[in-house]
């Protein structure tokens, strides 16, 4: 069975969609992973450098970019087939039901990433520190931000995937 015109625009609404949810995603990881505060201590003879892996928030943050970015990797193929055989992946309803509430699983995971990470970041920088830190902080701002349209994205998704059930 072929794509009506409206069936075609929303297939390649989603597979754009989820194309601009990996590269946010990996964009979010590099700056995370990258983020880094060098020596702040002036008598210590090998300083430690603060990297994400210092607070457990941090890591929660880049765990859950991580299993995003896998799980849209993962589906990314799946739609691209969709787009180009320009016909249903599952012609069951429970299959498409099934994608649904994947989509809002993982988008809720990397919702709560990124929400960890700003609530954890609003925390820290309530008590005064140096430009290094604030400079550290507004970097892992960016990553969480980036995180939060990835979200966003997935939330157009979902509100496209379930509009042609129907």
């Amino acid at each position: 069975m072929a794509f009506s015109d409206s069936e075609r625009a929303a297939a390649t609404a989603s597979l754009l969609l989820r194309v601009l949810t990996l590269l946010l995603l990996v964009a979010s990881i590099v700056i995370l992973v990258t983020n880094k505060i060098y020596a702040p201590f002036r008598n210590v003879v090998d300083p430690p450098n603060i990297t994400f892996r210092d607070f457990y928030a941090y890591r929660y943050v880049l765990s859950a970019a991580v299993i995003g970015g896998a799980y849209t990797l993962l589906v990314l193929p799946f739609a691209a087939i969709h787009v180009a055989q320009e016909r249903r992946i599952g012609r069951d309803r429970r299959a498409i039901a099934l994608l649904i509430f994947t989509d809002v699983v993982f988008a809720v995971l990397i919702a709560t990433g990124a929400a960890a990470g700003l609530g954890l970041t609003v925390e820290s920088q309530r008590f005064p520190q140096g430009p290094d830190f604030a400079n550290f902080f507004k970097l892992v701002d960016v990553s969480c931000g980036l995180m939060l349209v990835a979200t966003l994205c997935m939330v157009i998704i979902i509100m496209v995937s379930v509009r042609s059930i129907n």
